[in-house]
């Protein structure tokens, strides 16, 4: 959760997941309607291979270089570096259905990112640091129709170079393995265990509904009838740092058990405003950016000096224990759902890998340190057994903490197109944590398309859209019915039913 965009890893080819949140803050049951199959036919696999070279694109702002060994065909494309740079292939003979899309590349500048885009429909991408050798890596799939396609790769940050792209016909996904129905908390409470098998049992074959803020939970019901399976909310107002500026958190958690006992799951994540050290006024960075230090955006790395690294290496400094009577200010809260018989899909510390939090900004050991600190003192010294661990972080295995302190793998993903499937960031999670954890789409800027994903192999374990402009009035109101009336997802209405499975 993230104000500012941010890319992470690839879309729907080659995705480029992107984080953007504000901090928020619901509950009638929605008519029954039935609902359709819970799963999807896949989109019939193409016959051919179909490889792309870049002497045979049209190129536009780019030169057709040989300089480099390693490429194929007659040279690569390079090095888009002026505005509106592109090179653009027509494929006048596809097979109609999915492709697996590989991208042969040269990157030896370092990481850029960059936009691909397949009739029409444009994704941003990463592409990793190759030094002046070429690389091949997969890029997701491509969904082509019948007869003429165009694909194309455009500028982005530039400064690369393209030797070729393959898009080979994709087989049928499998529905992803269930994990074992076991959290990391040996003493979890019964509703707890209870609310992670009725997800268990769900994964792979449905996928929850959520949504952050409640307004837009109101707007679902009064738009489409529907009302998102989760309801979620987000502790930022009782980080002490913001209580003593006068913060409000306005009875988030009342209202969040509220909720509820109004049968929705509830998830709650934590912008933790910075303990100390805030910045609190406006300043000049080295490059000459005005930047906003103002308070109440401690929870961002560049409102506040708070060093994580500095303080964890003294339990008995005054910065390791201000962070300690941080968590136990929050324990507070969550002891009142774990009183109120609610479990909690709790959701502390996320997007560090980004390092636009403070919590991430020292890279991958310090935030590892902190989510075990915090692990164990929520649930060892405060007895907290009603906490189900979701680590929403990023792709890079280096930043995990552990299987023995996670209990469900996230992603917050907002891209470019609403519409992207996200087939890269799902094959790459599932890689590293299929069969072991659960999968979720821990936030997403709009309301993702649950049907297209299916197609695409691509079954997160739950979803929960952002709020404002990147919740569900990102859609209109017909497109948005559709969302949320498709095949495979979830809604508070069909809650009962899974329950009692």
């Amino acid at each position: 959760m993230n104000n500012v965009p941010f890319a992470l890893a690839v879309s729907a080819l080659l995705l480029l997941p992107i984080s953007g949140c504000n901090a928020t803050r619901a509950d009638k049951v929605e008519p029954s309607s039935a609902q359709a199959a819970v799963i999807t036919t896949p989109a019939v696999s193409p016959a051919k291979t179909i490889r792309l070279e870049a002497d045979k694109a049209v190129l536009t702002g780019n030169t057709l270089l040989q300089a480099t060994t390693g490429f194929s065909g007659a040279g690569y494309a390079g090095d888009f570096i002026p505005e509106g740079a592109k090179i653009v292939w027509t494929i006048p003979d596809a097979g109609a259905g999915l492709y697996d899309v590989r991208v042969r590349y040269s990157a030896p500048f370092g990481e850029k990112g960059y936009e691909i885009v397949v009739n029409g429909k444009k994704s941003s991408g990463m592409l990793p640091a190759t030094g002046k050798t070429f690389a091949t890596i997969p890029a997701g799939k491509a969904e082509l129709v019948a007869g003429t396609n165009t694909v194309a790769i455009e500028r982005g940050w530039g400064y690369f170079q393209i030797d070729s792209v393959e898009l080979t016909p994709a087989k049928a996904a499998p529905a992803p393995t269930k994990p074992p129905a076991k959290l990391s908390d040996p003493k979890a409470t019964a509703p707890t265990r209870a609310l992670f098998a009725t997800l268990i049992r769900a994964y792979g074959e449905k996928t929850l509904s959520g949504q952050q803020d409640w307004d837009d939970t109101e707007y679902l019901r009064s738009t489409v009838a529907r009302t998102p399976a989760i309801q979620g909310a987000d502790l930022i107002d009782y980080s002490p740092s913001r209580a003593a500026r006068g913060s409000n958190p306005d009875k988030t958690s009342e209202r969040l058990i509220a909720s509820a006992k109004a049968d929705q799951i509830v998830t709650l994540s934590w912008h933790w405003n910075a303990p100390t050290d805030l910045i609190d006024k406006e300043y000049t960075d080295k490059n000459g950016k005005k930047i906003n230090g103002i308070w109440w955006r401690g929870f961002y790395t560049d409102a506040t000096t708070f060093d994580l690294e500095q303080a964890l290496k003294d339990p008995n400094s005054p910065k390791y224990k201000l962070l300690v009577s941080d968590i136990d200010v929050i324990a507070a809260e969550l002891k009142k759902f774990q009183a109120a018989g609610v479990p909690v899909l709790w959701r502390p510390l996320h997007e560090a890998e980004g390092g636009w939090f403070w919590w991430g900004a020292k890279g991958p050991e310090p935030l590892k340190k902190l989510w075990r600190i915090l692990h164990d003192r929520l649930t060892v010294k405060h007895g907290l057994h009603n906490l189900i661990w979701v680590y929403s972080s990023g792709t890079d295995p280096k930043w995990y903490p552990g299987d023995d302190v996670v209990d469900i793998v996230g992603i917050d993903q907002y891209p470019t197109d609403v519409g992207d499937p996200l087939a890269t960031v799902w094959e790459t999670l599932h890689t590293q944590y299929g069969g072991r954890k659960m999968i979720a789409l821990t936030e997403f800027g709009g309301v993702p398309d649950i049907e297209k994903m299916r197609r695409y192999g691509v079954r997160w374990g739950y979803f929960a859209s952002w709020s404002g402009g990147q919740g569900p009035k990102k859609h209109s109101k017909e497109e948005l019915s559709r969302l949320y009336n498709a095949p495979g997802i979830m809604t508070l209405k069909d809650l009962p039913a899974l329950r009692k499975k």
